[in-house]
């Protein structure tokens, strides 16, 4: 592919990462939706500061999140270790400061855990991202819903960034390669994440180095049945996500 190709593409890559940052679900702190009570605001039940945006190739100092949902759950977050081998203990609190459960990931690296809601439930997802080599980041995702105080593992999502659909599918955005883009589409079975499918962009050269354009097509990730759509329909519905137009050319 030619320069032109490849800047072009990764001027997409820039948009689509700047996309789910400006959705109004990407921003942890304001993923509920209106109709969903927030909790009320009351005095922090921990003595660490709040958790930041800010990563550090050093140990980030601990701190804590707090839930903006009805249940109001603060997560205390310690680190062990620095750099890519920076391990996160992770104690969460009820709104009394009564500790209700302890988690340990390993190998975390630096960046902030945070909280989210995916799926407008009206409540957060714990949210641990790890970054890797390429410029996808790897994302553990805690789900606790209803009246539940206690996190569940969910599973895990690799991409540029999460976001989420206006039928409340959880959507992960990866660059497979400069050629290739995968949107995947999740939901939530209980406390698991279930794949449901995978919108494909793959841009075409018009043979002078430069974008001629670009194809979407979708792929059943053994979900397709749950969205009640042929796989035409779906390939109509998914590629036509705003996710997935902002990476089109």
């Amino acid at each position: 592919m030619g320069r032109k190709l490849a800047a072009v593409i990764l001027a997409a890559a820039a948009a689509a990462a700047a996309g789910c940052a400006q959705h109004p679900a990407a921003n942890p702190r304001s993923g509920i939706p209106a109709s969903v009570e927030r909790a009320p605001v009351t005095s922090p039940v921990s003595d660490l500061p709040p958790c930041g945006d800010i990563a550090s190739t050093a140990t980030p100092p601990d701190c804590y999140l707090q839930s903006r949902d009805p249940a109001a759950l603060t997560v205390e977050v310690h680190h062990t270790g620095t750099g890519q081998q920076s391990s996160v203990v992770l104690t969460v609190l009820d709104p009394t400061g009564e500790q209700l459960q302890t988690m340990t990931e390993q190998s975390v690296g630096t960046t902030e855990p945070r909280f989210r809601d995916l799926d407008n439930d009206g409540r957060d997802e714990l949210i641990i991202p790890i970054m890797l080599a390429t410029s996808n980041t790897r994302y553990l995702i805690y789900r606790a819903t209803g009246d539940a105080t206690r996190f569940t593992r969910a599973g895990e999502l690799a991409g540029i960034g999460l976001d989420t659909t206006a039928a409340n599918y959880v959507v992960v955005t990866a660059r497979d390669s400069y050629e290739l883009w995968k949107v995947q589409f999740w939901t939530f079975t209980g406390d698991q994440l279930t794949p449901l499918v995978t919108a494909e962009v793959h841009f075409l050269d018009d043979g002078t180095g430069h974008i001629g354009g670009s194809q979407c097509t979708v792929t059943d990730n053994g979900g397709l049945s749950r969205t009640g759509l042929s796989l035409a329909d779906a390939t109509t519905q998914f590629c036509a996500e705003p996710t997935v137009v902002r990476v089109m050319r």
